[in-house]
Protein backbone atom coordinates (compact mmCIF):
# COMPACT_ATOMS: atom_id res chain seq x y z
CA UNK A 1 0.00 0.00 0.00
CA UNK A 2 3.03 2.38 0.76
CA UNK A 3 4.55 2.00 -2.38
CA UNK A 4 1.22 2.48 -4.74
CA UNK A 5 0.67 6.07 -2.37
CA UNK A 6 3.83 6.41 -3.27
CA UNK A 7 3.97 5.94 -6.75
CA UNK A 8 0.78 7.01 -8.30
CA UNK A 9 0.66 10.25 -5.66
CA UNK A 10 3.89 11.48 -4.35
CA UNK A 11 5.92 10.77 -7.68
CA UNK A 12 4.57 12.29 -10.47
CA UNK A 13 7.43 13.50 -11.67
CA UNK A 14 9.14 10.43 -12.44
CA UNK A 15 6.52 9.42 -14.20
CA UNK A 16 5.51 12.00 -16.97
CA UNK A 17 2.62 9.76 -18.36
CA UNK A 18 0.63 9.34 -14.86
CA UNK A 19 1.47 13.60 -14.24
CA UNK A 20 0.04 14.33 -18.04
CA UNK A 21 -3.25 12.45 -17.17
CA UNK A 22 -3.36 14.19 -14.18
CA UNK A 23 -2.28 17.60 -16.24
CA UNK A 24 -5.21 17.05 -18.36
CA UNK A 25 -7.99 15.60 -16.23
CA UNK A 26 -7.48 18.32 -13.23
CA UNK A 27 -4.40 20.77 -13.66
CA UNK A 28 -5.52 22.33 -16.77
CA UNK A 29 -8.91 23.37 -15.21
CA UNK A 30 -7.56 24.85 -11.75
CA UNK A 31 -4.95 26.50 -13.76
CA UNK A 32 -7.78 27.87 -16.06
CA UNK A 33 -10.50 28.14 -13.79
CA UNK A 34 -9.07 27.93 -10.13
CA UNK A 35 -11.18 24.63 -9.76
CA UNK A 36 -12.22 20.95 -11.01
CA UNK A 37 -14.44 18.36 -9.95
CA UNK A 38 -13.47 14.87 -8.84
CA UNK A 39 -16.57 13.57 -8.39
CA UNK A 40 -16.74 11.65 -11.52
CA UNK A 41 -13.18 9.55 -9.85
CA UNK A 42 -15.03 9.74 -6.50
CA UNK A 43 -18.28 8.36 -6.54
CA UNK A 44 -17.45 5.89 -9.61
CA UNK A 45 -19.31 7.32 -12.07
CA UNK A 46 -17.45 5.86 -14.83
CA UNK A 47 -19.19 2.94 -16.80
CA UNK A 48 -16.06 0.38 -17.35
CA UNK A 49 -17.92 -0.96 -20.72
CA UNK A 50 -17.88 2.22 -21.67
CA UNK A 51 -14.84 3.16 -21.11
CA UNK A 52 -13.47 -0.28 -22.82
CA UNK A 53 -15.87 0.60 -26.05
CA UNK A 54 -13.97 4.16 -25.93
CA UNK A 55 -10.64 2.78 -25.61
CA UNK A 56 -11.30 0.47 -28.43
CA UNK A 57 -12.47 2.61 -31.11
CA UNK A 58 -9.46 4.49 -31.09
CA UNK A 59 -6.94 1.58 -31.08
CA UNK A 60 -5.65 3.03 -27.50
CA UNK A 61 -2.81 0.84 -25.67
CA UNK A 62 -4.58 1.40 -22.16
CA UNK A 63 -7.44 -0.93 -22.94
CA UNK A 64 -5.13 -2.98 -21.79
CA UNK A 65 -5.75 -1.62 -18.34
CA UNK A 66 -9.81 -2.37 -18.96
CA UNK A 67 -9.60 -5.98 -20.56
CA UNK A 68 -8.85 -6.96 -16.85
CA UNK A 69 -10.29 -6.16 -13.44
CA UNK A 70 -9.56 -3.11 -11.57
CA UNK A 71 -6.87 -3.01 -9.81
CA UNK A 72 -6.81 -2.79 -5.59
CA UNK A 73 -4.03 -0.87 -3.24
CA UNK A 74 -1.82 -4.27 -3.17
CA UNK A 75 -1.07 -5.01 -6.56
CA UNK A 76 -1.79 -1.44 -8.61
CA UNK A 77 1.80 -0.99 -8.66
CA UNK A 78 3.08 -3.82 -9.83
CA UNK A 79 -0.03 -4.53 -12.38
CA UNK A 80 0.87 -0.80 -13.76
CA UNK A 81 4.79 -1.63 -13.90
CA UNK A 82 3.73 -5.11 -16.13
CA UNK A 83 1.05 -2.69 -18.32
CA UNK A 84 4.03 -0.13 -19.46
CA UNK A 85 6.73 -2.93 -19.77
CA UNK A 86 4.47 -4.80 -22.39
CA UNK A 87 2.46 -2.46 -24.12
CA UNK A 88 3.35 1.44 -23.50
CA UNK A 89 5.43 2.69 -26.07
CA UNK A 90 3.43 5.42 -27.44
CA UNK A 91 3.78 8.65 -24.48
CA UNK A 92 1.35 10.24 -26.38
CA UNK A 93 -2.19 10.82 -24.23
CA UNK A 94 -5.48 12.25 -25.50
CA UNK A 95 -8.24 13.31 -22.89
CA UNK A 96 -10.23 10.25 -22.74
CA UNK A 97 -6.87 8.33 -22.26
CA UNK A 98 -6.08 10.62 -19.32
CA UNK A 99 -9.69 9.90 -18.03
CA UNK A 100 -9.24 6.55 -18.34
CA UNK A 101 -5.47 6.27 -16.24
CA UNK A 102 -6.88 8.71 -13.04
CA UNK A 103 -10.08 6.46 -12.85
CA UNK A 104 -7.97 2.93 -13.13
CA UNK A 105 -6.16 4.85 -10.17
CA UNK A 106 -9.13 5.80 -8.02
CA UNK A 107 -10.63 2.27 -8.55
CA UNK A 108 -8.27 0.82 -6.55
CA UNK A 109 -9.81 2.01 -3.48
CA UNK A 110 -13.11 0.11 -2.24
CA UNK A 111 -15.16 3.51 -1.12
CA UNK A 112 -15.87 7.04 -2.00
CA UNK A 113 -14.37 7.94 1.88
CA UNK A 114 -11.08 6.08 0.92
CA UNK A 115 -10.97 8.27 -2.47
CA UNK A 116 -11.94 11.65 -0.89
CA UNK A 117 -8.38 10.66 1.74
CA UNK A 118 -6.22 10.24 -0.97
CA UNK A 119 -7.71 12.79 -2.88
CA UNK A 120 -6.62 15.58 0.10
CA UNK A 121 -3.11 13.50 0.64
CA UNK A 122 -2.57 14.63 -3.15
CA UNK A 123 -3.39 18.56 -3.28
CA UNK A 124 0.25 19.19 -1.42
CA UNK A 125 1.54 17.30 -4.84
CA UNK A 126 -0.02 18.99 -7.40
CA UNK A 127 0.56 22.25 -6.12
CA UNK A 128 4.31 21.72 -6.33
CA UNK A 129 3.79 19.38 -9.38
CA UNK A 130 2.11 22.13 -11.65
CA UNK A 131 2.62 25.48 -10.02
CA UNK A 132 -0.53 26.33 -8.19
CA UNK A 133 -1.56 27.81 -5.78
CA UNK A 134 -2.08 26.44 -2.01
CA UNK A 135 -5.70 24.11 -3.18
CA UNK A 136 -8.66 22.92 -0.99
CA UNK A 137 -11.18 20.33 -1.32
CA UNK A 138 -14.85 20.28 -0.08
CA UNK A 139 -17.15 17.98 -0.99
CA UNK A 140 -15.97 16.36 -4.35
CA UNK A 141 -14.13 19.77 -5.77
CA UNK A 142 -10.78 20.90 -5.51
CA UNK A 143 -9.95 24.27 -5.69
CA UNK A 144 -7.70 27.65 -4.96
CA UNK A 145 -9.50 28.83 -1.51
CA UNK A 146 -7.93 32.44 -1.77
CA UNK A 147 -9.55 32.70 -5.18
CA UNK A 148 -12.68 30.60 -5.21
CA UNK A 149 -15.77 29.97 -2.75
CA UNK A 150 -18.33 26.65 -4.12
CA UNK A 151 -21.76 26.00 -3.01
CA UNK A 152 -22.93 23.06 -3.41
CA UNK A 153 -26.46 23.45 -4.97
CA UNK A 154 -28.75 20.34 -4.49
CA UNK A 155 -32.26 21.34 -5.27
CA UNK A 156 -34.41 24.34 -7.62
CA UNK A 157 -35.18 26.01 -4.18
CA UNK A 158 -31.54 26.30 -3.21
CA UNK A 159 -30.37 27.61 -6.23
CA UNK A 160 -33.17 29.89 -6.54
CA UNK A 161 -31.87 31.78 -2.91
CA UNK A 162 -28.45 31.86 -3.97
CA UNK A 163 -29.42 34.07 -7.16
CA UNK A 164 -31.70 36.59 -5.37
CA UNK A 165 -28.67 38.12 -3.62
CA UNK A 166 -27.63 39.29 -7.34
CA UNK A 167 -29.33 42.84 -6.79
CA UNK A 168 -27.16 45.30 -7.76
CA UNK A 169 -28.81 47.96 -9.98
CA UNK A 170 -25.25 49.37 -11.77
CA UNK A 171 -24.34 45.79 -12.53
CA UNK A 172 -25.69 43.50 -15.65
CA UNK A 173 -26.11 39.63 -15.12
CA UNK A 174 -25.39 36.97 -17.15
CA UNK A 175 -25.43 32.92 -16.96
CA UNK A 176 -24.36 29.88 -18.47
CA UNK A 177 -24.87 26.43 -17.83
CA UNK A 178 -22.34 23.40 -18.03
CA UNK A 179 -23.89 20.11 -17.66
CA UNK A 180 -19.53 18.98 -16.58
CA UNK A 181 -18.13 20.98 -13.93
CA UNK A 182 -15.24 20.41 -15.79
CA UNK A 183 -16.06 21.96 -19.11
CA UNK A 184 -13.45 24.55 -19.34
CA UNK A 185 -14.79 28.04 -19.54
CA UNK A 186 -13.44 29.13 -23.15
CA UNK A 187 -15.06 29.16 -26.46
CA UNK A 188 -15.36 25.77 -28.65
CA UNK A 189 -12.52 26.97 -30.77
CA UNK A 190 -10.21 27.52 -28.02
CA UNK A 191 -11.25 23.57 -26.56
CA UNK A 192 -9.02 21.96 -29.31
CA UNK A 193 -5.21 23.31 -30.55
CA UNK A 194 -6.81 21.45 -33.94
CA UNK A 195 -9.24 24.16 -34.70
CA UNK A 196 -7.21 27.00 -33.54
CA UNK A 197 -5.09 26.12 -36.64
CA UNK A 198 -7.57 25.50 -38.59
CA UNK A 199 -9.84 27.66 -37.81
CA UNK A 200 -9.56 30.34 -40.98
CA UNK A 201 -10.19 27.13 -42.86
CA UNK A 202 -13.26 26.33 -41.22
CA UNK A 203 -14.81 29.67 -41.13
CA UNK A 204 -14.18 30.31 -45.03
CA UNK A 205 -15.19 26.25 -45.79
CA UNK A 206 -18.92 26.45 -44.25
CA UNK A 207 -19.47 29.72 -46.66
CA UNK A 208 -18.32 27.92 -49.65
CA UNK A 209 -19.93 24.82 -48.71
CA UNK A 210 -22.78 26.60 -47.52
CA UNK A 211 -23.56 29.98 -48.95
CA UNK A 212 -27.04 30.37 -49.11
CA UNK A 213 -27.76 29.98 -45.30
CA UNK A 214 -25.30 33.03 -44.71
CA UNK A 215 -26.98 35.28 -48.04
CA UNK A 216 -28.85 37.23 -44.92
CA UNK A 217 -25.68 37.94 -43.07
CA UNK A 218 -23.93 41.18 -43.28
CA UNK A 219 -20.68 41.78 -40.85
CA UNK A 220 -18.54 38.91 -39.83
CA UNK A 221 -20.48 38.92 -36.55
CA UNK A 222 -23.35 37.75 -38.44
CA UNK A 223 -21.20 34.83 -39.98
CA UNK A 224 -19.97 33.88 -36.28
CA UNK A 225 -23.55 33.56 -34.91
CA UNK A 226 -24.84 32.06 -37.57
CA UNK A 227 -22.13 29.39 -37.89
CA UNK A 228 -22.12 29.21 -33.59
CA UNK A 229 -25.91 27.90 -34.37
CA UNK A 230 -25.15 25.06 -35.98
CA UNK A 231 -22.41 23.89 -34.12
CA UNK A 232 -18.98 25.03 -36.01
CA UNK A 233 -16.53 26.30 -33.38
CA UNK A 234 -16.06 30.18 -33.40
CA UNK A 235 -14.54 32.44 -30.75
CA UNK A 236 -18.57 33.15 -29.37
CA UNK A 237 -19.81 31.77 -26.05
CA UNK A 238 -22.98 31.62 -25.54
CA UNK A 239 -24.61 33.47 -22.53
CA UNK A 240 -27.84 34.13 -21.25
CA UNK A 241 -29.84 36.84 -18.90
CA UNK A 242 -32.29 34.23 -17.80
CA UNK A 243 -30.35 32.25 -14.67
CA UNK A 244 -32.98 29.49 -15.08
CA UNK A 245 -32.20 28.98 -18.56
CA UNK A 246 -28.39 28.29 -17.65
CA UNK A 247 -29.61 25.81 -14.73
CA UNK A 248 -30.99 23.91 -17.77
CA UNK A 249 -28.37 23.82 -19.84
CA UNK A 250 -26.24 22.44 -16.52
CA UNK A 251 -28.78 19.81 -15.64
CA UNK A 252 -29.62 18.68 -18.94
CA UNK A 253 -27.22 16.29 -20.04
CA UNK A 254 -24.83 14.16 -18.34
CA UNK A 255 -26.72 12.66 -15.75
CA UNK A 256 -24.17 11.39 -13.98
CA UNK A 257 -22.11 13.90 -13.62
CA UNK A 258 -22.48 17.46 -11.65
CA UNK A 259 -22.80 20.09 -13.26
CA UNK A 260 -22.21 24.26 -12.76
CA UNK A 261 -24.28 27.69 -13.31
CA UNK A 262 -21.60 30.46 -14.26
CA UNK A 263 -22.59 33.88 -13.06
CA UNK A 264 -21.10 36.52 -14.72
CA UNK A 265 -21.08 40.51 -13.16
CA UNK A 266 -20.58 42.84 -15.81
CA UNK A 267 -20.82 46.52 -15.66
CA UNK A 268 -23.52 47.87 -17.74
CA UNK A 269 -21.43 50.70 -19.11
CA UNK A 270 -18.74 48.27 -20.71
CA UNK A 271 -21.24 45.81 -22.69
CA UNK A 272 -20.75 45.98 -26.26
CA UNK A 273 -23.44 45.90 -29.28
CA UNK A 274 -23.39 44.32 -32.52
CA UNK A 275 -22.57 47.45 -34.30
CA UNK A 276 -18.97 48.22 -32.05
CA UNK A 277 -15.82 48.77 -33.42
CA UNK A 278 -14.35 46.71 -30.82
CA UNK A 279 -16.36 43.45 -31.63
CA UNK A 280 -15.79 44.39 -35.66
CA UNK A 281 -12.42 43.85 -34.96
CA UNK A 282 -12.38 40.81 -32.66
CA UNK A 283 -15.03 38.89 -34.90
CA UNK A 284 -12.56 39.13 -38.20
CA UNK A 285 -9.73 37.52 -36.28
CA UNK A 286 -10.89 34.04 -38.01
CA UNK A 287 -10.16 35.24 -41.05
CA UNK A 288 -6.65 35.16 -40.37
CA UNK A 289 -4.12 32.23 -40.11
CA UNK A 290 -2.73 30.85 -36.74
CA UNK A 291 0.81 32.32 -38.02
CA UNK A 292 -1.16 35.68 -38.41
CA UNK A 293 -3.04 35.76 -35.36
CA UNK A 294 0.37 34.63 -33.72
CA UNK A 295 2.00 37.83 -34.84
CA UNK A 296 -0.91 40.36 -33.56
CA UNK A 297 -0.73 38.46 -29.68
CA UNK A 298 2.78 38.93 -29.79
CA UNK A 299 2.67 42.17 -30.72
CA UNK A 300 -0.27 42.92 -28.38
CA UNK A 301 1.73 41.43 -25.64
CA UNK A 302 4.88 43.50 -26.12
CA UNK A 303 4.69 46.14 -23.62
CA UNK A 304 8.25 48.03 -25.56
CA UNK A 305 5.62 48.25 -28.89
CA UNK A 306 3.64 51.60 -28.62
CA UNK A 307 0.02 51.62 -29.82
CA UNK A 308 1.06 53.73 -33.42
CA UNK A 309 3.69 51.02 -34.06
CA UNK A 310 0.95 48.18 -33.26
CA UNK A 311 -0.90 49.64 -35.57
CA UNK A 312 1.79 49.89 -38.54
CA UNK A 313 2.40 46.33 -37.92
CA UNK A 314 -1.34 44.88 -37.76
CA UNK A 315 -2.00 46.27 -41.00
CA UNK A 316 -3.65 43.56 -42.72
CA UNK A 317 -6.18 43.28 -39.62
CA UNK A 318 -6.88 47.36 -39.73
CA UNK A 319 -7.94 46.44 -43.74
CA UNK A 320 -10.06 44.10 -42.96
CA UNK A 321 -11.87 45.73 -40.24
CA UNK A 322 -11.93 48.88 -42.81
CA UNK A 323 -13.52 46.65 -45.22
CA UNK A 324 -16.46 45.94 -43.39
CA UNK A 325 -16.59 49.79 -41.81
CA UNK A 326 -14.89 52.02 -44.39
CA UNK A 327 -15.22 54.78 -41.74
CA UNK A 328 -13.04 53.23 -39.35
CA UNK A 329 -10.59 55.19 -37.86
CA UNK A 330 -7.21 53.87 -38.39
CA UNK A 331 -6.67 52.85 -34.81
CA UNK A 332 -6.99 49.46 -33.26
CA UNK A 333 -6.38 49.17 -29.38
CA UNK A 334 -3.96 46.67 -28.79
CA UNK A 335 -5.41 45.55 -25.64
CA UNK A 336 -9.16 44.92 -27.30
CA UNK A 337 -6.88 41.82 -29.10
CA UNK A 338 -6.04 40.13 -25.80
CA UNK A 339 -9.57 40.50 -24.03
CA UNK A 340 -13.05 39.14 -24.43
CA UNK A 341 -16.42 41.31 -24.53
CA UNK A 342 -20.16 40.95 -24.03
CA UNK A 343 -21.88 41.28 -26.36
CA UNK A 344 -25.79 42.15 -26.34
CA UNK A 345 -27.20 39.62 -29.73
CA UNK A 346 -29.53 40.90 -32.30
CA UNK A 347 -32.88 38.46 -31.91
CA UNK A 348 -32.20 37.46 -35.44
CA UNK A 349 -33.40 33.79 -35.03
CA UNK A 350 -36.41 31.92 -32.28
CA UNK A 351 -33.30 30.47 -30.27
CA UNK A 352 -31.63 33.36 -29.06
CA UNK A 353 -35.03 34.85 -28.36
CA UNK A 354 -36.68 31.84 -26.21
CA UNK A 355 -32.72 31.23 -24.27
CA UNK A 356 -32.95 35.68 -23.63
CA UNK A 357 -28.99 34.79 -25.04
CA UNK A 358 -26.04 36.70 -25.46
CA UNK A 359 -22.46 36.55 -26.34
CA UNK A 360 -19.28 36.97 -25.34
CA UNK A 361 -16.29 37.55 -27.72
CA UNK A 362 -12.70 36.87 -27.05
CA UNK A 363 -9.96 38.12 -28.44
CA UNK A 364 -6.74 36.15 -28.98
CA UNK A 365 -5.48 34.64 -25.66
CA UNK A 366 -4.72 31.16 -23.79
CA UNK A 367 -5.94 29.09 -20.87
CA UNK A 368 -3.68 30.63 -18.45
CA UNK A 369 -4.53 34.60 -19.45
CA UNK A 370 -8.03 33.73 -19.84
CA UNK A 371 -9.97 37.00 -19.41
CA UNK A 372 -13.83 35.44 -18.88
CA UNK A 373 -12.74 34.59 -15.64
CA UNK A 374 -12.17 38.19 -14.70
CA UNK A 375 -16.19 39.15 -15.04
CA UNK A 376 -17.45 36.16 -12.99
CA UNK A 377 -19.44 36.92 -9.93
CA UNK A 378 -17.66 37.86 -6.89
CA UNK A 379 -18.18 38.36 -3.41
CA UNK A 380 -15.26 39.12 -0.77
CA UNK A 381 -12.91 38.97 -3.69
CA UNK A 382 -13.75 35.40 -3.95
CA UNK A 383 -15.27 33.78 -7.02
CA UNK A 384 -18.68 31.84 -6.42
CA UNK A 385 -19.01 28.95 -8.15
CA UNK A 386 -22.31 27.49 -8.02
CA UNK A 387 -21.95 23.75 -8.44
CA UNK A 388 -25.23 21.15 -9.20
CA UNK A 389 -24.97 17.79 -8.15
CA UNK A 390 -25.15 15.46 -10.17
CA UNK A 391 -28.45 13.65 -8.07
CA UNK A 392 -30.34 17.06 -8.39
CA UNK A 393 -30.57 17.32 -12.00
CA UNK A 394 -34.01 15.46 -12.63
CA UNK A 395 -35.51 17.04 -9.90
CA UNK A 396 -34.66 20.39 -11.26
CA UNK A 397 -35.34 19.60 -14.16
CA UNK A 398 -39.10 18.49 -13.72
CA UNK A 399 -39.04 22.13 -11.59
CA UNK A 400 -38.22 23.72 -14.56
CA UNK A 401 -40.77 21.88 -17.10
CA UNK A 402 -43.28 23.02 -15.17
CA UNK A 403 -42.30 26.36 -15.55
CA UNK A 404 -42.37 26.06 -19.43
CA UNK A 405 -38.50 25.51 -19.66
CA UNK A 406 -37.65 22.90 -21.62
CA UNK A 407 -36.07 21.31 -24.59
CA UNK A 408 -39.17 22.58 -26.43
CA UNK A 409 -39.34 25.92 -25.47
CA UNK A 410 -35.41 26.72 -25.95
CA UNK A 411 -35.01 25.01 -28.99
CA UNK A 412 -38.29 26.13 -31.36
CA UNK A 413 -36.76 24.35 -34.36
CA UNK A 414 -39.67 21.44 -35.36
CA UNK A 415 -37.17 18.79 -35.03
CA UNK A 416 -36.41 19.61 -31.37
CA UNK A 417 -40.24 20.35 -30.15
CA UNK A 418 -41.01 16.53 -31.82
CA UNK A 419 -37.90 15.43 -29.56
CA UNK A 420 -39.62 16.62 -26.27
CA UNK A 421 -43.19 15.28 -27.43
CA UNK A 422 -42.03 12.22 -28.12
CA UNK A 423 -39.58 12.25 -24.80
CA UNK A 424 -42.93 13.11 -22.86
CA UNK A 425 -44.58 9.43 -24.04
Amino acid sequence: MIAFLFFFFQNLSKEPIIKEAFRLVCAKKLISDMYCDMDEYISSRIDKRNMLEALTDMDSPYVKLYQKSYPNQEDAYSQWNQFKETHLSNMQLNYTEAKAIVNWIYRAYQNAEQRKDKTKEMLAVMSQEFRIEKLTFADTIIYIKSAVEVHIISSFTAFCKKIQDLNQPERSYYYRGHADTNYVLLPSVMRSDSWQIHEREMYNEILIECPQDFSQCSSHLDYLVHMQHYGLPTRLLDITRNPLVALYFACDSAANKQGEVIVFDVEKESIKYPGSDTVTVLASLPLFTKKAKDDFLRWAENSSISQQEFNKLATRLLHEVKLEKPAFQDEIVKEDLTNCFFVLSEKKNNRIIKQDGAFIICGLFGEKTNPINQHRYRQNKKIQIFIIKAKAKKGILNMLNKISINQASLFPEISDVAAYIKGNY
